[in-house]
């Protein structure tokens, strides 16, 4: 390298500055000769350097990224590491240390939610729908969904857990979300306002009495979700998958459930003031105890198995009924899978 280096700069001192004053100006006088060289030279050593200036700028430069991305390396496996000490404080840290990686290191977001995922996961899944209550009435339902949250919530009883799914919803909005494996986890009365879960897969979750008010929840897994007594006020369901949802007494005041599967779901005592509700399949949902006088209907489909509240007119609403035949909006179901 250093004789390359060497035959380099002789070219450019000796040989190319006579060759290019010949190509260029071959009639120059023998007087002026000397000085032409001397000012070529001159310009191709300073080009030369400049040329050296950036190669070793770019070579300084990968340096210091290979250095960034060993630190970051260190950084993720010193957290994951932390993942599973026993003091809940470490564990808190370990979370929120992920959360700043994924904000220095854009390639490591998605490894990080998923190594989120499978903590919360592994550290609180639901309880079983065959384990779950089922209630016998109304005021039964309704004291479930106030009930079945627990004493406390989800902060109070596991805080680690909550900082994951607090990290994993702050996750910033882009146009197609990584989807986010959060199926069969329990969230009784979690905290998620305003979290980014959007195309998240939820289904056969526990998030009974959990706050997600202003919550992206669009084009979400939820089948057999438990959202009972949840407040969704103002959350983002477009296109969500809420088939067999059980929805008691949940706040969706001012929601946007439009183009939602509700086949078969449970919206007994649901309070959907201002509630969107467009084109919603709603065959076989069960709308008792409801007030649907200021929701929106406009082409929502039902059918003879939507049980709704007394005196409603779905007719006057713009509902559309299915005949017996016609196919589900989804054809795929988790119904099949264990449970």
């Amino acid at each position: 390298m250093v004789c390359g280096s060497v035959a380099l700069v002789i070219f450019v001192t000796v040989v190319a500055p006579r060759y290019l004053l010949n190509w260029d100006a071959p009639s120059t006088p023998a007087a002026d000769r000397a000085k032409a060289i001397n000012d070529i030279r001159t310009t191709l050593l300073q080009g030369l350097a400049g040329i050296a200036l950036l190669i070793g700028g770019f070579f300084t430069w990968r340096q210091l990224d290979i250095s960034r991305q060993g630190q970051i390396t260190q950084r993720f496996t010193a957290a994951v590491e932390q993942l599973g000490n026993t003091s809940p404080e470490v564990r808190i840290g370990a979370i929120f240390a992920l959360e700043r990686i994924a904000h220095d290191s854009p390639d490591d977001r998605g490894p990080i939610a998923e190594v989120l995922c499978s903590f919360v996961k592994h550290n609180g899944l639901a309880t079983p729908l065959s384990e779950r209550p089922v209630p016998h009435d109304q005021a039964h339902k309704g004291e479930l969904a106030r009930t079945h949250g627990g004493d406390e919530p989800l902060p109070v009883r596991h805080p680690v857990r909550q900082a994951a799914m607090t990290v994993l919803g702050r996750r910033s909005p882009t146009p197609r979300s990584q989807p986010l494996p959060l199926d069969r986890i329990d969230f009784r009365r979690g905290l998620l306002a305003f979290a980014n879960l959007a195309d998240a897969d939820l289904h056969y979750s526990d998030l009974s009495g959990a706050a997600l008010a202003g919550a992206n929840l669009r084009r979400a897994q939820l089948t057999g979700i438990w959202l009972a007594g949840a407040v969704l006020v103002d959350a983002d369901l477009h296109q969500a998958d809420l088939r067999s949802a059980v929805l008691w007494h949940a706040r969706l005041d001012s929601a946007d459930l439009s183009a939602t599967d509700l086949t078969g779901a449970d919206l007994t005592g649901a309070v959907v003031k201002g509630t969107r509700l467009e084109l919603a399949d709603l065959r076989g949902a069960n709308l008792t105890g409801t007030d649907l006088a200021t929701a929106s209907l406009t082409g929502a489909v039902s059918d003879a198995t939507t049980i709704w509240p007394p005196g409603f007119d779905a007719a006057a609403a713009g509902l559309v009924t299915a005949s017996d035949d016609a196919p589900p909006l989804r054809p795929h179901s988790y119904h099949d899978r264990p449970r």
